[in-house]
């Protein structure tokens, strides 16, 4: 009789961790929380620097660097190659890029920085910080 009592027992724990699993999988997966699929919310990040080219393919130098007087007859391979390290390349097919201009320094801002070599990025606004 002692054994059939224990086996009582375990049958019911082992039924009722079933029902405990079955009812979470089962729940909406509002309240679920995701941690790698959850909504993102991200901040834009900024970087300043000296638009080198402008065109189809824009390419902003940062970290301080300066271009030499001789890179404006530079082609953009020439400039990747030459500053690679130190490129972004931007896409301002999302704002208004008319008062752009080569040799210009701005800040622009964007959501993603895509890492490839040099980096990619699409910009959500620009500031024109000097003129050249």
């Amino acid at each position: 009789m002692q054994l059939k009592f224990k086996n009582r027992k375990c049958f019911r724990l082992v039924f009722l961790i079933f029902l405990i699993l079955l009812a979470a999988c089962n729940s909406p997966k509002d309240n679920i929380k995701d941690s790698y699929n959850k909504s993102k919310t991200t901040a834009s990040f900024s970087k300043k620097g000296v638009l080198l080219s402008k065109g189809e393919t824009n390419l902003l130098l940062i970290n301080n660097r300066t271009p030499l007087k001789s890179d404006d007859s530079l082609n953009t391979q020439l400039l990747i190659d030459k500053y690679k390290d130190d490129l972004i390349i931007i896409d301002l097919t999302k704002v208004g890029s008319k008062k752009l201009s080569q040799g210009q320094t701005i800040e622009v801002w964007f959501d993603e920085l895509q890492e490839s070599a040099p980096p990619k990025a699409t910009v959500k606004k620009y500031h024109i910080i000097m003129d050249k």
